[in-house]
């Protein structure tokens, strides 16, 4: 015990820590890892059921008309098809429901991996793989949005609950289920979580209105900026909502 305490006293007077110190500053990084790597594993444990001979292939009707929409984005990025005239035959419908920024990023996504134009099989296979993705990191601002309530414990213990969790949200999450609403969650959580950094922020720096009314940009730039940022991840976690249609008159 002497000899130990000794090491670990003459690590802390060079400046640096002991392995117990850095364990504890740093367990909850591999633990997140571990959690986001085992929700990924679970989604795409059908994976063998969508990918067969280099074919791709969804579950369910949505996920194809998914598909379509992201095809559209890649071929008009960054707009996705605010009409569709195939579907609601002969007048053709509103299809905003689809293209929101789900199909915007798995375009994105597709256009660089296919180094500006990709085939179908590349982008049917980012739509196949992007639930998973999607799903598994929900996990992370899981963690922030807890951290910050309970500390890294609890933290960890809240990704872990959200990666046994069954229902729509697993459902959504898996391989090939194409469909917006696994990426509603996850742009949602960073809404959650900015707006909370955001009013943590002002609650400590305290700004009055005549801060703004003398231009103190140096006591209100972190007020501003993080509320700014929090601002933008709402603004993102709506753009992922289905828009519900509307009928245009003649």
């Amino acid at each position: 015990n002497l000899c130990i305490m000794g090491s670990r006293s003459e690590t802390d007077d060079r400046g640096g820590q002991s392995v117990l110190d850095l364990v504890e500053d740093w367990y909850q990084v591999p633990a997140l890892l571990l959690v986001v790597g085992a929700m990924f594993a679970v989604r795409m444990q059908s994976y063998s059921n969508f990918i067969r001979d280099g074919e791709v292939f969804f579950s369910g009707n949505d996920a194809w008309y998914h598909f379509r929409s992201t095809m559209y984005a890649v071929q008009n990025w960054p707009s996705t098809m605010p009409f569709d005239p195939w579907t609601g035959f002969p007048y053709g419908t509103f299809a905003g429901q689809f293209g929101t920024l789900f199909d915007q990023l798995i375009a994105a996504t597709a256009l660089i991996i296919g180094l500006g134009d990709p085939s179908s099989q590349q982008i049917a296979a980012v739509t196949a793989f992007a639930p998973a993705i999607f799903g598994a990191l929900v996990a992370v601002p899981t963690f922030f949005i807890a951290r910050r309530f309970g500390g890294n414990g609890v933290g960890v213990i809240s990704a872990f609950v959200l990666a046994l969790l069954p229902g729509l949200f697993l459902q959504r999450g898996t391989v090939g289920s194409a469909d917006h609403n696994v990426v509603e969650p996850l742009f949602q959580a960073l809404g959650v979580l900015g707006t909370m950094v955001a009013v943590g922020v002002a609650h400590r720096e305290k700004p009055v209105w005549e801060q703004v009314l003398d231009r103190d940009v140096a006591g209100l730039r972190r007020t501003v900026g993080w509320a700014a940022i929090g601002g933008v991840a709402v603004a993102l976690g709506l753009g992922t909502l289905a828009v519900p249609p509307f009928e245009v008159d003649d």
